[in-house]
């Protein structure tokens, strides 16, 4: 839900002067050139961090781990390990890159629209978010450090709308390509369904339903 920007004159002056940045991606801050970072949305990948020029960049693509292991970031040097060997909740600190994802603990952080670059986000109270546009002169979030710029290559481009992204165990979500599918969630792994009678999957109550529009995204 989008915020008046009426609401918050003070906060947005704040993060002129300081932006938290809050994304939903690889994150090589303080990692040190060719080790490994977490896959935000995926427990089963990671990416390689890599210092260019005196800037630690991650891979364009994240890796997989081999069957059978997640990757552990509680070690040192964050390795793979047998799932086998894991606790209840090896999986479960995964975000959607598409979403907005705004709750009580981000209050005032930036976010980068999933599909516009010239677009930012700024958290507010109770998942209200308020959107803002970059100025022309400056046309492009940086999702890195929450300020707009002119470099089109520092843009995020996470999202991917037809790809399903997995949170949470029991999650259902709408197929991309086809509205009488879903997916069921327990992550790491995905099943797909089909929706009985030539039903179509309603993505607000997570149900099938013959009278439900068919969306189709890609």
């Amino acid at each position: 839900m989008v915020a008046n920007s009426s609401t918050v004159p003070l906060l947005l002056l704040a993060l002129l002067v300081c932006p938290s940045v809050q994304r939903c991606s690889p994150d090589c801050t303080n990692a040190d050139s060719r080790t490994f970072v977490r896959d935000p949305t995926d427990c089963t990948k990671y990416y390689v961090c890599l210092d260019i020029n005196g800037e630690m960049v991650p891979s364009v693509e994240s890796l997989s781990c081999p069957d059978g292991h997640y990757f552990n970031d509680d070690h040192t040097l964050p390795r793979c390990d047998p799932i086998s060997s894991s606790t209840g909740d090896y999986c479960t600190r995964l975000c959607d890159p598409c979403m907005i994802g705004c709750n009580s603990d981000n209050l005032g952080s930036l976010q980068p629209h999933p599909l516009d670059c010239s677009k930012y986000f700024i958290c507010l109270a109770d998942g209200h978010f308020e959107e803002n546009h970059c100025p022309s002169s400056m046309a492009y979030f940086d999702y890195m450090t929450g300020f707009c710029q002119e470099d089109s290559t520092l843009c995020f481009h996470g999202c991917d709308p037809c790809s399903v992204h997995c949170t949470k165990d029991g999650q259902r979500l709408m197929d991309p390509y086809d509205c009488h599918q879903f997916h069921l969630c327990s992550p790491p792994t995905v099943a797909k369904f089909l929706c009985p009678h030539g039903g179509v999957f309603n993505y607000q109550s997570g149900d099938c339903d013959i009278t439900a529009p068919c969306i189709v995204l890609c």
